[in-house]
C-alpha cells in the first residue's frame, strides 16, 4: 500500500523497526526501569488506536518498548529535521504531521493505516505536558477512530517528566510507567470523557509512585 504522497505506507514491523525497538526496550528497561501494566488490554492484531498523555520526548520510546506489535506513531514533521530520527521513522511507519496546521493528508493516513490493521499512537494533548497534568484532549483523534471504525486504548504515562523534562536534552535515570486501560468503542457519546477519566486515574500527579500498580 502507499500513501498519497506516493510512498510505501508501512504498517508492519520491518527490521529497521524491529532493530531500533531492540535497543529502545534495553534501555528504557536497564535505564528507567521501566514497568507496564495492562498490556492485554492492547489487542495482539487488527487495528487499534492508543490515546496516550504527552510527558516528554521518551514517550514514543516508552510505548514502542511495551508492545510486541508494529506502532506507527503519530509526531510532529519537526522532528525529521533531525538525520537520524528521519532514517528511523522513514523506515517505521512514523506518521508526520504538520504542527499548527491541519494536515488533511496526515489523517487520511492515520486511517489508511487503521484500516489495515495497523496500531496507531497519538498524542491528542497536542504538546507536551509542563507540569505532569493532562491537558484538554483534541477531539479530532475520536474523528480517526470512527471513520477507521477501530477500538481506543486509553495509555498513561508517568515518570517520563521526571526522566526528561522540558530543557533537557539528555534523560535522567528516573522510573517511568505506562498503563493500558480498558478499550473503549469510539462511537460511545461518552468515548472522550472516558478516555481522559482513564488516562487521568492512570498518571496521577505524572510521577511513577503517583498511582499503585496493577
Amino acid at each position: 500500500m502507499s500513501s498519497e504522497a506516493g510512498t510505501e505506507l508501512i504498517h508492519r514491523a520491518t527490521v529497521r523497526y524491529r532493530v531500533g525497538r531492540w535497543f529502545v526496550r534495553l534501555f528504557v528497561k536497564l535505564y528507567h526501569r521501566m514497568r507496564v501494566e495492562g498490556r492485554a488490554h492492547v489487542p495482539a492484531e487488527g487495528g487499534v488506536l492508543i490515546l496516550s498523555n504527552h510527558q516528554s520526548f521518551l514517550d514514543i520510546p516508552i510505548v514502542a518498548a511495551a508492545l510486541e506489535r508494529h506502532v506507527a506513531f503519530v509526531a510532529r514533521d519537526t522532528l525529521a529535521k533531525s538525520a537520524f530520527l528521519r532514517f528511523w521513522m522513514k523506515g517505521a511507519g512514523a506518521i508526520l504531521i504538520r504542527r499548527g496546521a491541519p494536515d488533511r493528508a496526515a489523517l487520511e493516513e492515520i486511517v489508511e493505516h487503521l484500516k489495515l490493521g495497523d496500531c496507531v499512537v497519538m498524542f491528542p494533548e497536542g504538546t507536551r505536558t509542563r507540569d505532569g497534568s493532562l491537558g484538554e484532549l483534541r477531539g479530532g483523534a475520536l474523528l480517526v477512530a470512527r471513520r477507521a471504525g477501530v477500538p481506543i486504548v486509553p495509555a498513561s504515562i508517568r515518570g517520563a517528566i521526571e526522566a526528561m523534562p522540558r530543557g533537557v536534552r539528555l534523560p535522567r535515570p528516573r522510573r517511568v510507567a505506562i498503563r493500558f486501560g480498558q478499550p473503549l468503542q469510539p462511537r460511545d457519546p461518552e468515548a472522550l470523557e472516558k478516555v481522559t477519566r482513564s488516562i487521568s486515574a492512570g498518571i496521577g500527579d505524572g510521577t511513577f509512585d503517583s498511582v499503585p500498580s496493577v
